[in-house]
Parts: C-alpha cells; structure tokens; sequence
C-alpha cells in the first residue's frame, strides 16, 4: 500500500475512532445518534467492525494488549479481570457489560 493510502487509512481510523467516541457517550442509542449526525448506520456499524478489526491485529501483531482507559484508582475488589481468547483485560467493576459481551463476541480466537 502507498503511503499516501497509509495515511488516508490512518486518518479514517482516526476519525471514526472519535466519531464512535462521540457516539458512546452521548446518552442515544447508536441508531439516534447516527440520525441526529446524518451518518448511515450501515456506515458506522461498517467502521466500527473495521476499528475492532484494526485494534484485533495491531494487538496481533505487536502480542500486547491495547490498553482501553486509564486505570482508575479503584481497590482490586473492585476491578473486573476477564481472560478471553488468551488476552486479559482489567475493567472497573462498574463497567457496562452489555458493551463488554458486545466486545467478546466480535473477537474470533484463533488457535
């Protein structure tokens, strides 16, 4: 790939990130907020599949994990560990797990 088509990609990655940001914490669902931002929402679940994607083999290929947040300064009673797929995540206990189920099931394991 040129880099020029690098960049662009990059770009693209970038600006969906923000967009599903956005998205996440606006408080609508993700059908009202695409209306409400003129975005298909074929478009947005199209770009988020490609996101996850993304995320899936850059972690692949670097064997890290990506980190999701900053880690709060919550007690360890208090954090959620998740092992899946050989990856582990810590999540804070209050995290929402209709998004973390979400998440799970996009990922394909490979053995």
């Amino acid at each position: 790939m040129s880099e020029a088509m690098e960049v662009r990609k990059e770009y693209r990655l970038h600006e969906w990130t923000r967009i599903v940001q956005a998205c996440q914490s606006s408080g609508l669902s993700n059908r009202e907020f695409c209306r409400q931002n003129g975005i298909s929402e074929k478009t947005y679940y199209y770009r988020l599949r490609q996101l996850r994607e993304s995320v899936i083999a850059h972690s692949e290929q670097t064997g890290t994990l990506v980190k999701l947040e900053e880690s709060s300064s919550a007690a360890p009673d208090q954090i959620l560990y998740i092992q899946f797929c050989g990856a582990r995540m810590e999540l804070p206990a209050n995290v929402d797990m209709d998004a973390v189920a979400a998440l799970l099931r996009s990922i394909q394991c490979h053995d």
